[in-house]
């Protein structure tokens, strides 16, 4: 079965998570960048300095400084956690947080290219509880490239994270595993056949990060329930869900692209994973 996928080849965003989309606004803007701010503040409480306790030193150049230690499992690929983030410059610019976005925290899954390589690298060091500053080397951050105007080329970033807690799925279905971080207050119906449902989002593989990305096209894309183009394993998801809603959502190969693939993007039996805004949902008229 062939399905509708518009391709392009993904510029790394500034924002990974791409809070944007929480927006009523339908049409995300063209430029993410354009909305980023930077700003140059304390990543700790100034009344209460806190003081490390230890410190882990990776092969890589990776360091995790430790504030405070969590218990129970090391975080492992496909973990999905809440967590509460700022990221700066060596001189102490911070660029990008959960702060600048007013989010309490936002959701990541570990192993997935939703930021940097070095978030994921050093991801599989902590648990939940860890309280740490990472020192990320160029080379696991934005490279030789950079972002311009915000990270320099071949900048050492710090990443000041706390793990608030594991982050279970809002709803698994038949292994579509779907989690609900920005839901709507409003009592509409959930989608349902026949409608037609507008979208934001990014996907990615397991190997090529952010393979098909509609906000840096600068309009929705849209669906019908029901259709023969739509991803099985996509159409489960927005089942469960309700215009306005932002998700999360892991696919089974076996609901996506299955043993063939998708040329360039998606290996024979890989999973992807998208997160999407629910922008709009035109409800079928009634016959």
């Amino acid at each position: 079965m062939k399905y509708v996928a518009i391709l392009l080849v993904s510029a790394i965003l500034l924002f990974s998570c791409n809070l944007q989309g929480v927006k009523k606004n339908e049409n995300p803007p063209k430029n993410e960048k354009d909305t980023t701010t930077t700003e140059k503040i304390s990543t700790k409480k100034q009344s209460t300095p806190e003081i490390a306790s230890d410190t882990l030193r990776l092969p890589n150049g990776i360091t995790i400084t430790y504030f405070k230690k969590g218990k129970g499992e090391l975080l492992q690929k496909g973990d999905m956690v809440k967590i509460d983030f700022r990221e700066k410059l060596e001189d102490g610019t911070v660029f990008d947080g959960n702060h600048i976005v007013k989010k309490q925290f936002v959701p990541f899954i570990v192993g997935w290219h939703q930021q940097t390589e070095g978030w994921d690298l050093a991801m599989t060091q902590l648990r939940v509880g860890d309280d740490v500053d990472i020192f990320i080397p160029a080379r696991f951050g934005r490279g030789e490239k950079g972002i311009k105007g915000i990270i320099p080329p071949n900048s050492n970033t710090i990443l000041s994270l706390r793990i608030i807690d594991r982050f279970e799925p809002t709803h698994s279905i038949d292994g579509v595993e779907v989690w609900k971080y920005d839901e709507t207050n409003s009592e509409g119906d959930l989608i349902d056949t026949g409608d037609e449902v507008y979208i934001n989002y990014f996907v990615s593989s397991e190997s090529k990060p952010r393979y098909d990305n509609n906000y840096q096209r600068g309009s929705t894309f849209k669906l019908v329930m029901g259709d023969i183009s739509v991803m099985p394993g996509l159409e489960k998801a927005l089942r469960v869900s309700k215009s306005g809603d932002r998700i999360m959502v892991k696919i089974p190969s076996k609901w996506a692209y299955g043993n063939k693939g998708l040329i360039g993007m998606v290996k024979p039996n890989e999973d992807i994973f998208y997160d999407i805004q629910i922008a709009r949902v035109i409800k079928k008229a009634n016959s």
